[in-house]
């Protein structure tokens, strides 16, 4: 049995024994280590040998670890803080939170009474509750808002008097708060046929500064001057 050294390639015949069972082994030709088993070869009749033998690897030197130090910390338990301790500052800290959300709350509040979402007329408890902080606090004019073909007109009442004036009497309401219309009146006789037109401002019939109440009908009386001895149709147009 021979066994060719990998690093200079010289042969060592073996024979049967306590070597080929070495794991590692030295070769005496460079002095180099390598591994037995992978190295073994069946030499032929005749074949000449070079190495003088293999001797076993040295064992690899082990280096003592050497240990840290111990350092000893005195600990002073009755200065450190324990978790109920602990837990006392966060509770402290917890009021100045609670303090701002309350505040913020407020003035959430305060916004969407006073800069409501909805606009003033649609509802009537949040047009309360605003009244009521307005009264306290000041609050932005609104505008009102218009909406005229949300104006319902009932049938007009009139009468044409001896002198030739034209008494008409009707109600304007509206379902939501908003501006007073301008009304466009139109007189007709008994064959739809058109003898005048009027076009009225807030100003000629109600306090123009005052918006429509929601849900509360408005009487209007006009008094005109008949353009005809034999009106019979009245028709009024909110715009």
């Amino acid at each position: 049995m021979l066994a060719r050294c990998p690093q200079c390639g010289v042969t060592h015949a073996l024979a049967r024994g306590s070597k080929i069972r070495q794991r590692r082994v030295h070769c005496t030709h460079c002095g180099a280590e390598f591994d037995l088993f992978p190295a073994l070869e069946i030499g032929g009749a005749g074949e000449r040998v070079l190495g003088e033998g293999l001797l076993p690897a040295q064992p690899a030197r082990t280096r003592a670890i050497e240990s840290a130090p111990v350092i000893a910390t005195a600990i002073d338990i009755e200065r450190h803080p324990g978790p109920l301790d602990l837990a006392a500052p966060a509770r402290r800290r917890v009021w100045p939170g609670l303090f701002v959300a309350a505040g913020l709350s407020v003035l959430l509040g305060a916004q969407l009474l006073a800069f409501p979402p909805v606009a003033p007329g649609h509802n009537h408890y949040l047009d309360q509750t605003r009244a009521q902080l307005c009264a306290t606090l000041p609050c932005p004019v609104w505008n009102p808002l218009r909406a005229p073909e949300r104006i319902r007109v009932s049938t007009p009442d009139f009468f044409a008097s001896i002198d030739g004036t034209l008494h008409v009497q009707f109600q304007l309401e509206s379902p939501v708060r908003q501006a007073w219309p301008v009304l466009d009146i139109h007189l007709s006789d008994q064959l739809d046929t058109r003898h005048g037109a009027l076009r009225l401002t807030p100003n000629d019939y109600t306090d123009a500064d005052a918006p429509m109440p929601p849900h509360k009908p408005a009487t209007l009386r006009l008094s005109l001057a008949s353009p005809h001895a034999r009106i019979t149709g009245i028709q009024i147009q909110p715009r």
